[in-house]
């Protein structure tokens, strides 16, 4: 699977049939998620949700909605800060994962429960200037029009509100860079064999390969914050974790 397009158009690792085979692949690692999450990020993965709250700030009584929400846990986290008078909608395109999501929620004490819901992050079912925060987890990556799906955090949220996404990143420091390429290409697709067991997906990749060369062509930095701006957020920001192997973006929809 090779990246066929143009890195200055910012549209990352396409190819036909796309979300279908991306689709699958979550359906064949959502039991096993969480735990790769965890182990890849070297356990750093809860710290970037964490920080992402802190730029949120108060979110009391908020309406919240996490795209491509995945197993949950950055929703459960929402969920835990609006309180019982806010609300919270994860949507993700996968069952398997929201199946996971719905099961682990089960275990929880959160003040309410979140919404979850199946759905596509490049056409939300929701009402123009519906939400206080959108937030979202290592999603745009996978989607087959990066633009569409900020245009879509956009237009979702009120006039005022904000939008905060992680993502993977690559680091600029030279050595580091090194150290990260390595890390992504050998050592990754070798833990997610205990797993995925380099069964292919739909003739394509096996799951852990894809989750490593979807960064081909993958915008990320100044890059991906034109993508924000050009869909209306004027303050979009950025800012790197983990010694550039992740990035949070931050922006406000204006208010009218």
């Amino acid at each position: 699977m090779t990246d066929t397009t143009d890195n200055n158009e910012l549209k990352g690792n396409q190819f036909e049939g796309k979300e279908d085979y991306v689709k699958d692949v979550f359906e064949e690692i959502a039991e096993y998620y969480d735990k790769m999450n965890d182990i890849m990020s070297i356990g750093m993965v809860k710290g970037w949700h964490k920080f992402m709250f802190k730029k949120a700030g108060d979110i009391t009584g908020a309406k919240v909605c996490d795209v491509g929400c995945g197993t949950g846990e950055i929703a459960f986290m929402a969920a835990e800060r609006v309180g019982p008078e806010g609300d919270v909608i994860g949507v993700d395109l996968t069952p398997g994962m929201l199946r996971i999501a719905e099961k682990k929620m089960e275990s929880l004490d959160l003040p309410k429960k979140v919404d979850f819901r199946e759905g596509d992050a490049l056409n939300m079912e929701f009402e123009d200037d519906t939400f206080d925060l959108v937030t979202s987890g290592y999603m745009l990556r996978n989607v087959t029009n990066i633009q569409r799906a900020v245009d879509e955090m956009y237009r979702i949220l009120k006039p005022g509100a904000m939008v905060i996404v992680a993502e993977l990143s690559k680091p600029k420091n030279p050595v580091i860079k090194l150290g990260h390429k390595i890390y992504l290409k050998l050592v990754i697709p070798r833990f997610g064999r205990r797993y995925d067991k380099g069964k292919k997906i739909g003739g394509k990749q096996a799951a852990y390969d894809w989750l490593t060369s979807s960064l081909e062509g993958f915008p990320y930095g100044d890059d991906m914050v034109e993508i924000f701006k050009k869909a209306g957020f004027s303050d979009a920001r950025y800012y790197s974790k983990s010694m550039g192997a992740v990035n949070i973006y931050v922006g406000h929809k204006p208010s009218q």
